[in-house]
C-alpha cells in the first residue's frame, strides 16, 4: 500500500513538473524577440525595395519591444540576401524582404540546390507596383495600337539590366500575348537604362510607375499601356493611358514587395511578425508613405496563404515565358 502511495506521489510530481515545463516553453515563445530582429534587404542602398524596408521595419518597430533592423545584403538580382537569409536559423530573427526576383530565380535555377518557394515560408505581400510601357519622345510610335501594329513586322527593342529579368520576362510576357517581336538590349545599370530611353537608343520604356510618371509630365516619354485591369485613377498624367486589359490582353505583371522567413520557423513567432505587419500597414503613416509611392493603386496586402498562392501562380507565368524565350529549357 505504501509502494502504492509513493508511486501515486512521483506520478503526480512528474504531471506537475511536466505542466511547469509545458509552461516555460509557452512563456518563452511568447517572449519573442528578445533580441533586435534582422531585415535582409537583397537589394542596394536607395533602391525602390530599399526605401520600402526602411520605412517599413521603422513603423513596424514603433510598437515592438525590439527593433527590426534592415541590413543590406545586394547582389545577383536578389539571390545574395536570399541566400545569406537561408544560412541563418529558422528562429525569426532574420527576415528577408522578397520581390519577383525571388520567383523568377526559382524558374531559372539560380539557386542551384535551394528553392526559394520550398525554403522558406511566407508572412505577408505589403506593396504591389504597377508597370507602364511608354516610348521615347519624338517616336513614331503613337500609341499601344501602333506599336502592336509595327512590333508584327520588326524587332521592337527595350532596355534592361540583365536578361531573364523581370523587366524582360514581362515584356515578353505582353510580346506573346500580342504577337510584337522584342529585343532586349542589356546595360549595365538602372540609370544607364533610363539614359538609353531618354536618348532614344531603344524603342520603349518599362517601369514601375513612380519611376515613369516624372518623365511623363515632362514631355520625354509618352505613356501607351498600363499593365493593369482598370485604368489609374488620380493620376493625371494617366487618364487618357489605356490599359492592356482594356485592350484585349490579360497581362498584368507587375512588381510587388513582401515578406518571408525561413522554412519551420515556429509557428508563435509568425503570428506575432505577422500582426505586427498588419498593424504597420494599417497606420496613417504607411498609408502616407504607400500613396506618395503611389504603390496604393491597386491593393498592397496578402496574407501568408493568399500570398503563397500568387508568388505560385506569379511561377507558372514566368515559367511558361522562360521556355518560350528560350532562357529555360
Amino acid at each position: 500500500m505504501r509502494k502504492n502511495m509513493i508511486l501515486i506521489i512521483l506520478m503526480i510530481a512528474s504531471l506537475l513538473m511536466s505542466a511547469c515545463s509545458s509552461k516555460e516553453s509557452a512563456a518563452e515563445g511568447s517572449d519573442f524577440p528578445k533580441r533586435p530582429i534582422e531585415l535582409v534587404v537583397p537589394f542596394g542602398e536607395g533602391s525602390a525595395s530599399d526605401t520600402f524596408a526602411r520605412k517599413f521595419a521603422e513603423i513596424m518597430s514603433k510598437s515592438m519591444e525590439k527593433p527590426l533592423q534592415p541590413v543590406n545584403k545586394d547582389g545577383s538580382g536578389g539571390l545574395v540576401g536570399m541566400v545569406y537569409a537561408h544560412g541563418q536559423a529558422n528562429d525569426g530573427y532574420t527576415v528577408l524582404e522578397v520581390t519577383p526576383s525571388h520567383v523568377i530565380a526559382d524558374v531559372l535555377g539560380k539557386g542551384k540546390d535551394m528553392k526559394f518557394l520550398e525554403d522558406f515560408e511566407p508572412l505577408a505581400r505589403i506593396q504591389s507596383d504597377i508597370y507602364v510601357l511608354s516610348v521615347p519622345e519624338n517616336s513614331e510610335i503613337k500609341s499601344f495600337d501602333d506599336l502592336v501594329e509595327i512590333g508584327k513586322d520588326k524587332e521592337i527593342s527595350f532596355a534592361g539590366v540583365s536578361p531573364g529579368g523581370l523587366d524582360d520576362l514581362t515584356l515578353n510576357a505582353l510580346a506573346e500575348a500580342t504577337g510584337v517581336k522584342v529585343k532586349f538590349i542589356p546595360y549595365g545599370s538602372g540609370s544607364e537604362v533610363k539614359a538609353a530611353v531618354l536618348g532614344g537608343e531603344v524603342d520603349v520604356y518599362l517601369d514601375k510607375l513612380i519611376n515613369t510618371v516624372g518623365y511623363i509630365r515632362d514631355g520625354k516619354v509618352t505613356p501607351l499601356v498600363v499593365l493593369n485591369d482598370e485604368r489609374v485613377a488620380g493620376v493625371d498624367e494617366l487618364k487618357d493611358t489605356p490599359t492592356t486589359v482594356e485592350k484585349g490582353y490579360d497581362v498584368t505583371i507587375g512588381s510587388w514587395r513582401g515578406f518571408v522567413v525561413k522554412k519551420d520557423t515556429p509557428q508563435e513567432v509568425k503570428d506575432y511578425l505577422l500582426d505586427q505587419m498588419k498593424k504597420a500597414y494599417e497606420t496613417e503613416e504607411y498609408k502616407k508613405f504607400n500613396a506618395e509611392s503611389l504603390t496604393d493603386i491597386r491593393e498592397g496586402f496578402l496574407g501568408p496563404e493568399d500570398f503563397k498562392t500568387a508568388m505560385l501562380e506569379e511561377y507558372e507565368t514566368f515559367d511558361k515565358v522562360a521556355k518560350q524565350t528560350g532562357l529555360k529549357d
